[in-house]
This record gives C-alpha cells, sequence and structure tokens, in this order.
C-alpha cells in the first residue's frame, strides 16, 4: 500500500508539474526528456505546496487532499494533450554510456546515504515539524502554532514549499512517516543532476560534457553528504536546484525569441523565496539579472511581468504571517539599519578572511572552488553576450550579499556564527558555478563551425564570436 501511495503521490505532483510545463513551454518549444522531468518537480513542487497553503485557508480534512489532487489530475490531462515535443535522441556513444552509468551509481549511493541517516537538525525541527503539524490537524498547520514562543524555535516564518510537499505525501499514505519524506532530497539531488545534463548539452552541443559535470556533483562533499546536503533533509540543496534552474533558463532566454525559457525562468524565480527566507536575496539578485536581460536584449516591457509572480507570493506569505502574530525576526541577527552597519563596519575584512578559508577547504568543497575561479578567470575577458555577465552574477552577487549579513549578526563570537552556517550558504550558489565551467568550456575555439540539428532547432558554434548560437526555425 505505501508503494501505491508513493505512487499516487509522485504521480500526481509531476502531473501538476507537466501540465504548468506545457502551459509555460508550449508546442513551439523542444525540450529533452531530463528538462521534462526536471521542470515536472520542480513545478510541481511548487505548484502542489502552494495549493495545499491557499486551499487550506478555506478548506480541511479530506476535501483538501482531494481538491488538490482533481487539480494535479487535470494539470496531468492538460499536459497529456499539449504535450511538448522532444528532439529524437541520437544512439549515445561508449563514452556517454559509461559516464552514464557513473550517474547512475552516484544516484543510487546517494539515495542509500539518505535512507541509512536520519534528518538534520533543520529537518527534523524547522520543516518536518511543520509537515507533522499540518498533518494532525486536517492539513492545516494550526494558527497557534505561528504565535506559540515555544515553537519559536522551530522558525514558524520559513516558508512551506518543502514541508508541504512532504505533508503531500503524508496525505496519501495516511500517516506522517519521516523515513518516506526523505526520499524527496535524493529526488532533488537526481534533479539536478538532470538539469546540468540538459543545460550541458545546450551550452556546450555536446551530451557528454553535461553528463561528466554532473558526475562531478558527487564528489563535492557539501553537496552530497555534508550539513545541508542532499541527504540531510535541508532547504538548502532543493533551494540551490531551484536556483540552478533560474538561472540556466535564464541564460538560455538571453538567446532571441526564446520566450519559452523566459517564463519557465519567470516561474523558477517565483519559487526561490517560497522554498527558504534565504531565497528572498537570490530572488532579488535573480529578478535584477532577468532586468538586465530584458534591457539588454531588447525585449518588451511586458517581460517586466515575469517579477510579479515571485512579488505575488512574498506579499502574501508576510501578510499571512502578520495575521498569524508570526515572529518578523530571527534572534541571530541584530536591527539590520544603517547605524548597525557603520558601527560593525570593522568585521568586513574577517568576515572577507573567514570566506577566503572557507574557499580553501578542501574537505567541505574539495576542488570545486578552485576549478570555478579557472572557468570565471576565462570568462572575464568575454563579457560581450549578455549570458555570461548574468551567470558572474548570479553566483557572486549573492555569496558578498551573504557575507554583509554577518556584520549583523548578533553572536558575541560572529566568526563562529559564519563557521556554522557559510558552508550551506554557499550551498545554493554552487549549482551555478557548474554553470560557468560548462560555459568556459563551451567558449573554447574551435576549427570550424559545428552544427548540432535536432528537430525545428539548430545548435552551431560561431568560429568568430566563439559563442552558441540558438537558431529556431
Amino acid at each position: 500500500m505505501s508503494a501505491l501511495a508513493l505512487l499516487g503521490a509522485f504521480g500526481t505532483l509531476l502531473g501538476a508539474g507537466y501540465g504548468f510545463l506545457t502551459l509555460l513551454a508550449r508546442k513551439e518549444t523542444q525540450l529533452s526528456l531530463t528538462e521534462q522531468i526536471a521542470f515536472s518537480w520542480l513545478l510541481g513542487t511548487g505548484a502542489v505546496s502552494l495549493l495545499l497553503w491557499i486551499f487550506g485557508l478555506f478548506v480541511h480534512g479530506i476535501l483538501l487532499p482531494g481538491l488538490v489532487s482533481i487539480i494535479c489530475l487535470s494539470l496531468g490531462l492538460v499536459g497529456w494533450r499539449r504535450m511538448v515535443p522532444r528532439p529524437l535522441r541520437r544512439k549515445p556513444n561508449l563514452f556517454e554510456i559509461f559516464l552514464g552509468i557513473i550517474v547512475f551509481l552516484e544516484i543510487a549511493i546517494v539515495f542509500y546515504l539518505s535512507f541509512v541517516h536520519t534528518l538534520g537538525w533543520d529537518g527534523l525541527l524547522n520543516w518536518e515539524i511543520k509537515a507533522h503539524y499540518a498533518f494532525a490537524n486536517g492539513g492545516v498547520i494550526p494558527a497557534t502554532y505561528f504565535s506559540d514562543s515555544g515553537r519559536a524555535f522551530s522558525h514558524p516564518e520559513y516558508p512551506l514549499a518543502i514541508p508541504f510537499t512532504e505533508l503531500w505525501l503524508y496525505l496519501w499514505l495516511g500517516e506522517a512517516d519521516q523515513f518516506w519524506a526523505k526520499t524527496i532530497f535524493p529526488i532533488f539531488y537526481v534533479i539536478g543532476t538532470f538539469l546540468v545534463v540538459a543545460l550541458g548539452k545546450r551550452f556546450t552541443g555536446k551530451t557528454w560534457n553535461g553528463l561528466l559535470m554532473a558526475a562531478f556533483l558527487f564528489f563535492v562533499p557539501q553537496i552530497t553528504v555534508e550539513v545541508g546536503s542532499a541527504i540531510a533533509g535541508y532547504a538548502d540543496f532543493p533551494l540551490s536546484i531551484f536556483y540552478l534552474a533560474t538561472i540556466g533558463c535564464l541564460f538560455c532566454a538571453t538567446e532571441p525569441k526564446n520566450d519559452a525559457f523566459f517564463r519557465l525562468y519567470a516561474a523558477c524565480l517565483a519559487l526561490l523565496p517560497w522554498v527558504k527566507r534565504d531565497g528572498l536575496i537570490l530572488w532579488i539578485v535573480a529578478a535584477a539579472c532577468g532586468v538586465f536581460v530584458i534591457l539588454r536584449t531588447k525585449r518588451s516591457s511586458r517581460h517586466f511581468l515575469a517579477l510579479f509572480p515571485g512579488l505575488l507570493i512574498i506579499c502574501g506569505w508576510r501578510l499571512y504571517l502578520s495575521a498569524m502574530h508570526a515572529p518578523q525576526a530571527a534572534a541571530d541577527f541584530l536591527p539590520m539599519n544603517l547605524e548597525t552597519f557603520s558601527s560593525h563596519l570593522d568585521r568586513i575584512l574577517p568576515l572577507f578572511s573567514a570566506l577566503l578559508a572557507e574557499f580553501h577547504n578542501l574537505p567541505i568543497w574539495s576542488l570545486f572552488w578552485f576549478v570555478v575561479a579557472v572557468g570565471v578567470a576565462y570568462l572575464l575577458g568575454q563579457m560581450r553576450n549578455p549570458g555570461t555577465p548574468v551567470l558572474l552574477n548570479a553566483l557572486f552577487v549573492p555569496i558578498v550579499l551573504y557575507l554583509l549579513i554577518y556584520v549583523f549578526s548578533s553572536w558575541p563570537n560572529y566568526l563562529e556564527h559564519v563557521g556554522l552556517s557559510i558552508s550551506r550558504l554557499l550551498l545554493h550558489v554552487a549549482p551555478v558555478g557548474f554553470l560557468i565551467i560548462l560555459l568556459a568550456v563551451s567558449r573554447r575555439r574551435v576549427k570550424s563551425p559545428a552544427p548540432v540539428h535536432e528537430r525545428g532547432v539548430t545548435c552551431t558554434m560561431a568560429v568568430s564570436e566563439r559563442t552558441p548560437v540558438v537558431e529556431l526555425a
């Protein structure tokens, strides 16, 4: 029964996501199978968690999952009728098959590690606790939870994408079983590998580049085994995958007449602040990058509407917290104003020293940041393409903003505060580093144009510019 219930939960979630995907991508856009699965999962988790929250304002009990299930099935039917065309795959070569086997084995190991480890502190007391309370209350978090000072340790003000995805499994299972809730997080690892493979193909024109980069994901300990990783039950890794999808879609949207990826960018952008509170910073950065692309590529002003869904979620959640009398600020930080900032300017240099030390933390990051630095150095001289500054800013601006937040730390030893949490914050932007590496690889000089033909799409490596050109037939 548990297997059937999980199949129903994941099937409705993917169905809802696929329905939204077909509405956004439309039939003129070709998406690979890996892209379709990845975006269906991301859009599905966002849609189901939002529907549970919104409908939970009006109904509870068996009616709540019933209504959400009907909408998911309806969206799945829409997706079936408007199926996104997928280019026919050529037969993979031996090297691609070898890399595919390696990635598959890595995914199996991540699932195993997730099942044999318990949920981490945040996984239990910030995220799963909300799913547990909601399940025990007919699918709705009790109003008293938000205002009860005794539960402030679990951060009632945190958004609900992850806990309500867990709740969706509980509602289908008929019980709050933490073991099955753990399946969500290695699935995000699968989605991350799918996105890296797909974007690697789009960036470089070669599937093996994406497969090779996806295989390297496993060898960054912060991604696979450390606190906040894909096995810990924290929201940091899922947030990094949403950010990867957002920035990857925006980069693809810099190509002329590629509005489908811009619509996907807008959808993923809207969900960033719904995954974790830190996602608000990522939303600001990604939104600014989107504005840059709109202006640089001279798109019409209607594209600024891409910012509206995210603003609606941000404002709606803040209004809800205000109505529930939830705490508005964390005790870990002082009031964020100019007076506090000016009185703590002496912290900036030690903070940057701590950041550099984190980049050199081989047990946590291996050689990842060194390889990213090489890719960044190569791309600095190639800023004419609007996609390049998008990736560089998407990587560095959040890091700087995250670091400056510690200027307001209320801890007596603020460097200890940095040491305990900076690695999880860097995880949010780490997948963008893989995109930078892929882009650096794609900008290598070639002797002659190398066209890659897909049904309706031609991708060509232009020799003079050394940048991929995508023409929609």
